[in-house]
């Protein structure tokens, strides 16, 4: 396939390299994954974003974690997630400093939020 080609499909929009490490995607099914891998690269904007340890909450909630790189191009360690597909939801459990410190308070409900949903269906 020439190289043109090649680029075009990198840059159509959805055409991300976001990854299931582990495997874990079998456990919620393709449709899914897709949809979590969908979120994922809208909600973080990192191409090169590892998913791994996907598993089902109740309902429609699914939880997980996420690797994604830094500004430096390191990776910086896994971090929980949890998605209402229901509500298409998508949050990564926050840090102290970020909950320290949210910019607005939209961001702060939007963080504490995914802390408490996460900690209510992702922790068993």
């Amino acid at each position: 396939m020439p190289i043109l080609p090649i680029l075009l499909l990198a840059a159509l929009p959805g055409a991300r390299a976001q990854t299931v490490e582990d495997g874990s995607g079998a456990a919620i099914g393709p449709a899914d994954t897709r949809t979590i891998l969908d979120m994922v690269a809208r909600h973080l904007k990192e191409p090169d974003a590892r998913v791994t340890a996907l598993r089902r909450g109740e309902g429609a909630v699914v939880c997980g974690s996420v690797d994604v790189k830094n500004r430096m191009g390191l990776y910086t360690g896994p971090r929980g997630f949890v998605a209402d597909l229901a509500d298409a939801f998508f949050g990564r459990v926050p840090e102290g400093p970020e909950l320290l410190s949210p910019s607005r308070p939209e961001d702060y409900r939007a963080m504490e939020r995914t802390r408490q949903l996460y900690f209510k269906m992702c922790l068993s």
